[in-house]
């Protein structure tokens, strides 16, 4: 009889993730690791890593008690066949890759609202219009990631728009010229349009500031990590960033504060709108007034960049704290008390 392993994390592809091995002591008891392509639905099995106590074994078991979804994009056919199995309530990050636009109709409805860029859909005609408004806008892919396919479009002159990538800079003049190649470039119903915000810039430098929002072992939201990517000023985005530092090397205590506050309310009002959450991340830029801008909600934070900051504490809280969402979905689950480790 094949065992039941009750947490479980689904990856993109199976693979052996040290940290979890080189601190399997703060770990529950032991831990299954699957990609969707381990999964034999006719037997009701999964073939993947099991971890325990620091040491990895192959084998076969049954399908676990809850899971952390690791895959991006999200494989949504495989997930709601698995809630077949253990329960939707039982699995979570049931999306990993958002569409832009649905995060800011449900950001619209929160108390963050006042902190988002004016935000569009792309319609080529409406283009002039907007950069008449806003004098420069960001066209972004609503499922994009990582930065690509970002354009900036300021407006230099009464005719003149130049059309700047991370790798171009490109003017364009007149609307005959640059309405049908933007066209081209950026799909209607594939591409936002948002005001830019101008970014604070210190000694020929910018920054974001991204903070980690994790659900916690009393099934409630907190602040797991939070940190700062730094980007020459010229850039347009800090994806290309020159360094990862704490975040609160560039902001104050007071400031980050009061985006920890603003986390809370996007991960409060995102679930009201996207069921199965479990971690966020929420990236900030700061205007020349030190006012926060919401920029990006990632579904899937990146967990390797907090390998740059040499903070083992924060980490810790990172790689863990998901965990002790899976414990408290467990006792949620049983109405009987357990134990962590």
């Amino acid at each position: 009889m094949v065992r039941r392993i009750d947490r479980a994390l689904m990856l993109n592809a199976l693979q052996e993730i040290p940290y979890y091995s080189d601190h399997w002591r703060d770990l529950p008891r032991e831990l299954l690791f699957f990609d969707p392509q381990g999964i034999d639905w006719e037997r009701g099995t999964i073939k993947g890593l099991q971890l325990r106590r620091g040491v990895w074994r192959r084998g076969e078991f049954a399908f676990p008690r809850t899971i952390y979804n690791r895959c991006f994009p999200e494989p949504r056919a495989v997930l709601a066949k698995l809630s077949e199995y253990v329960g939707q309530e039982s699995i979570f990050n049931l999306r990993t890759q958002f569409d832009k636009w649905e995060v800011h109709g449900l950001l619209t409805a929160t108390e963050a609202v006042d902190y988002l860029p004016k935000t569009y859909l792309f319609a080529p005609e409406e283009l002039p219009r907007l950069l008449t408004e806003h004098t420069a806008v960001i066209l972004k892919p609503r499922r994009g990631h990582g930065g690509a396919g970002v354009f900036k479009v300021t407006l230099a002159g009464p005719e003149l728009v130049v059309v700047t990538s991370q790798v171009f800079s490109l003017p364009l003049w007149g609307e005959a010229l640059y309405l049908p190649l933007l066209a081209q470039a950026v799909p209607v119903g594939v591409y936002l349009v948002q005001e830019y915000i101008e970014s604070l810039e210190r000694g020929g430098v910018k920054f974001d500031v991204r903070i980690v929002l994790q659900k916690n072992g009393e099934g409630r939201w907190e602040v797991s990590g939070e940190l700062s990517r730094v980007a020459p000023a010229r850039s347009l985005l800090t994806n290309g960033y020159r360094a990862v530092v704490p975040a609160r090397e560039v902001v104050s205590r007071e400031v980050l504060d009061q985006l920890h506050n603003l986390g809370q309310l996007v991960a409060e009002g995102l679930e009201r709108g996207i069921p199965g959450l479990g971690e966020l991340g929420v990236d900030f830029l700061l205007d020349s007034q030190w006012r926060p801008w919401i920029l990006e909600v990632n579904g899937k934070p990146d967990k390797g960049l907090f390998w740059k900051l040499g903070d083992d504490k924060m980490l810790k809280r990172v790689y863990l704290t998901p965990l002790q969402y899976q414990h408290h979905l467990l006792h949620s689950k049983t109405s009987a008390p357990g134990s962590f480790s």
